[in-house]
């Protein structure tokens, strides 16, 4: 179990949104990991089941290329949040996530999350609109990226 006070839930968005009894609910379902830095937190390809959030510490992103090394997409920070996709459709990961220093993370498993939706459909609703509010940013973002990078290669500007 995993207590989530005042200050972390300010840090923490998806429980933003959540009242002092809902967050009660939650922090039982919470799990505390920690890890050494550069240790595999996972590998791309494995079977997901858990949104990962980061207390302390901070995490590399990295993606097999085609050659088989390893490239940083990303670094994420204390209060990010990774293994959003799996968690949400139960794929697996499609990347490898690795500690890049020490690192604590609090883990919502999706069968613990399910349990809470079957018992707490309220609760569960606000973490599922706070998820949804975080990917639709993500996209947000990719898709500007994606326009800037259109525009460096074909110089165009005009429809």
């Amino acid at each position: 179990m995993y207590a989530v006070d005042s200050e972390l839930k300010e840090k923490i968005h998806v429980f933003r949104d959540l009242e002092v009894s809902e967050i009660a609910l939650v922090e039982g379902l919470l799990e505390s990991r920690d890890y050494g830095p550069n240790e595999t937190i996972y590998n791309e390809g494995e079977e997901g089941d858990s949104l990962n959030i980061i207390m302390k510490g901070k995490v590399k992103i990295n993606k097999t290329m085609v050659e088989g090394g390893q490239f940083c997409i990303a670094i994420l920070k204390e209060g990010d949040m990774f293994g959003i996709m799996s968690f949400l459709d139960g794929s697996s990961h499609d990347a490898t996530i690795v500690s890049e220093q020490k690192t604590r993370l609090i883990v919502l498993k999706k069968a613990d999350f399910e349990g809470l939706a079957a018992s707490s459909p309220a609760v569960a609703n606000k973490i599922l609109r706070r998820l949804a509010i975080h990917l639709a940013a993500i996209i947000r973002n990719m898709n500007s990226q994606y326009i800037d990078l259109t525009h460096l290669m074909f110089r165009k500007g005009k429809c």
